[in-house]
């Protein structure tokens, strides 16, 4: 009986300190409803805008499958089931392994990581989600965002550890790599090591089969697509999508993979490269062809000009990815305030460039 009341103590005071300890505003209630990881709004205010994928789909993102990944209450983190029952646990919540049951493309990221050999700093660093995340950007902080890249959404960055010298953290060298953009190059554009994306997810496919994986052509992690976030030159990604009659759809926007290399890129990774000079030729680049029955993406970084890039469009046939010729243009989506590359930039980044 003692055990039972105890247990119920602690429980309650699990309940207590989740609530408000973590969570620093005044109304927790109102910061987890208004939270991103409870209204999935970044995600639909980019599908339902004006240039996004719903304009084909005709489906409005209530009707979506992909909400089951919503945060509807603290159970779904914060519930641990124990030899004396279910308790609320800040170690389970904690866990990165809680983090990736929803966020699919960062497990896929330490899967490839992983299998290739070339796993991130930070990973290598055993470090986790909520070393850099923290509690009001997962819980909310009472303010209802469109989207993580708005202004106060997000608190994690580079320079929040990476300031001075210390044990645990090297500081940013004044080197001239560092200093020669003025500061519109961001951390992530020299130190994460690849794009990651689900190439050609066809809608027509998802609806058909109720299977995510046989929707999709191909996992991508191959190349760095370089955008433009703020004015700010940084890690991106994109993804093809094909509506149900084969529309063709294609959305860039800043995206970081986590996967972190200690040593940033060379100059010649970026400049005067075969991407860029192309590029800055005002020709098309095509970053994937198909040959053989398989797509193979070109290894290197890709600087986003809309125009000047050419993709590939599949549909599936007999089990088989195969590529069509779309009967109209593509929607292109600049998502999540990405912006492209002048045509000016792109003749800068066409220069070569050797900087120590």
């Amino acid at each position: 009986m003692m055990d039972a009341k105890f247990n119920g103590i602690i429980f309650l005071i699990s309940f207590l300190v989740l609530l408000a300890g973590p969570v620093f505003a005044k109304d927790a209630d109102k910061c987890f409803s208004t939270s991103l990881h409870h209204t999935g709004e970044g995600m639909r205010y980019w599908y339902e805008a004006k240039d996004g994928f719903m304009a084909i789909t005709g489906t409005p993102y209530k009707e979506l499958g992909c909400k089951s990944c919503h945060v509807k209450s603290c159970n779904e983190c914060h519930l641990e089931k124990t030899k004396d029952g279910m308790v609320y646990s800040l170690k389970t919540a904690r866990s990165s392994q809680t983090c990736l049951k929803c966020h699919s493309r960062e497990k896929a990221t330490i899967k490839y990581d992983e299998m290739f050999d070339c796993k991130g700093a930070h990973a290598c660093a055993y470090m986790g989600c909520v070393d850099c995340h923290t509690a009001e950007e997962i819980h909310g902080d009472g303010t209802a965002y469109h989207s993580m890249r708005q202004p106060g959404a997000m608190h994690a960055a580079c320079t929040n550890c990476h300031t001075v010298d210390t044990m645990d953290y090297p500081a940013i060298p004044e080197t001239k790599s560092h200093t020669v953009h003025k500061g519109r190059l961001a951390c992530n554009a020299c130190h994460v090591q690849n794009t990651i994306s689900c190439y050609n997810c066809h809608f027509g496919v998802l609806a058909e089969t109720k299977s995510k994986p046989d929707s999709f052509a191909k996992r991508i992690k191959d190349f760095l697509l370089l955008v433009k976030y703020n004015d700010t030159f940084t890690s991106g990604t994109m993804q093809t999508l094909v509506g149900r009659n084969n529309e063709p759809f294609i959305t860039y926007v800043p995206y970081f993979t986590h996967s972190i290399m200690t040593q940033g890129r060379k100059c010649e990774q970026c400049h005067d490269t075969e991407a860029v000079n192309v590029m800055a030729s005002i020709e098309k680049f095509k970053p994937v062809i198909f040959k053989d029955g398989e797509l193979a993406f070109y290894k290197g970084v890709v600087p986003l000009s809309p125009d000047l890039l050419e993709w590939i469009f599949l549909e599936k046939k007999e089990d088989k990815w195969v590529p069509f010729e779309p009967t109209q243009e593509p929607l292109i989506q600049l998502g999540v305030y990405a912006q492209p590359f002048s045509r000016k930039e792109l003749k800068k980044m066409a220069e070569k460039q050797v900087y120590e």
